[in-house]
């Protein structure tokens, strides 16, 4: 199951990412091009695979473009590969190996979309062939161990540095993003999830075998009158009771969630009888986390027999909050501190 803090702090989406792959690999195949058109460049012999190589990168660029965005991690990681291998070829064919060295900054694209596009640890791969084939192209240019150090360590430096730089702040920005949307799913005042994380939490729950799904409405009676009494701060101190209490009078399993202003919900996948004995229970036990202030609720609520777990949509819960609201104003008119629970034989009706 993906969470919504997942989502939300997921890579680049993959038609976008398969949009960055084409234009680099154009641009090398396009770079590769120029550098075949000129005589001077490509050493005798090696013309016919440096072809090869130009004709299967823009095969790749047009497979990019069309298919990419269906392609998986490890398939991306590949054409990064190809494209690593395109810039080395092109040092290796080249007639002046050692001005071609320069070619090296051509790793710099493939090497930080990696580090920006691929889950770990695929980008310590990137980094890792990088090393390997700078190391052994610099091995057939230089003339003693020194300049053979000399030759691999500064470009190494220079482009593992930026992966690792382009990495740490991309660990940075998913650790922000992860709190912005935690807190975008949860009550500041109680802890308890809101409606979006109420829908996230309870959405993720496909494929569970429970043929039932419960849904509570908790209000606190004469709210107004505790705020009136004794001030907002200490109205405050109430909900924060009401919802810790919640928390530990719930299974990990079930969604405790704050509505807002005095009024909260359970949901739970229990039978009609479980709903009924959870709904009893959590309206005796608010009496003890409301002592100080002689505070009690009233609980409406629904029970909906699902076919199968595909049933359990957004449409769906919200409708049967809908419906427990309007069973919880009859607790509210029947005199408050009490239950009112109504079932329904399936979740079409």
């Amino acid at each position: 199951m993906t969470s919504v803090v997942e989502q939300v702090t997921s890579r680049p989406d993959c038609e976008r990412r398969a949009k960055w792959l084409t234009v680099m690999v154009l641009a090398g195949t396009f770079l590769a091009v120029v550098a075949a058109l000129d005589p001077t460049t490509v050493r005798p012999g090696w013309m016919a695979a440096f072809v090869a190589l130009i004709g299967g990168s823009a095969v790749i660029a047009g497979a990019s473009w069309r298919w990419g965005a269906a392609w998986s991690d490890r398939v991306v990681m590949a054409v990064v590969i190809v494209l690593d291998v395109l810039v080395l070829s092109s040092i290796v064919a080249n007639q002046d190996r050692v001005s071609a060295l320069l070619n090296l900054i051509l790793l710099l694209p493939p090497t930080l979309f990696a580090a920006v596009c691929l889950p770990a640890p695929l980008p310590r791969w990137q980094e890792g062939f990088v090393v390997v084939g700078a190391a052994g192209v610099a091995a057939t240019i230089a003339a003693n161990s020194v300049q053979w150090l000399t030759l691999t360590g500064l470009p190494v430096i220079a482009l593992v540095g930026a992966a690792e730089t382009v990495l740490a702040q991309r660990r940075h920005l998913d650790g922000a993003l992860a709190s912005f949307a935690q807190l975008s799913m949860t009550d500041p005042l109680t802890g308890l999830l809101n409606r979006r994380g109420m829908l996230a939490r309870l959405l993720g729950t496909t494929g569970t075998t429970n043929r039932y799904c419960a849904v509570l409405v908790l209000d606190i009676d004469h709210f107004k009158t505790i705020n009136d009494l004794y001030g907002h701060a200490v109205g405050d101190d109430v909900l924060r009771a009401v919802g810790q209490g919640l928390l530990r009078a719930t299974r990990s399993d079930d969604v405790a969630v704050r509505l807002g202003g005095e009024e909260f919900a359970v949901l739970a996948l229990n039978t009609p009888a479980e709903a009924r004995i959870l709904a009893e229970r959590l309206r005796v036990s608010a009496m003890q986390w409301m002592a100080p202030w002689s505070g009690t609720i009233s609980v409406g609520g629904v029970v909906v027999e699902l076919l199968n777990s595909d049933e359990l949509t957004a449409e769906l819960v919200n409708c049967l909050m809908e419906e427990a609201d309007r069973y919880l104003y009859q607790a509210k008119h029947a005199g408050r501190n009490r239950v009112v629970l109504a079932e329904h034989a399936s979740a079409v009706e």
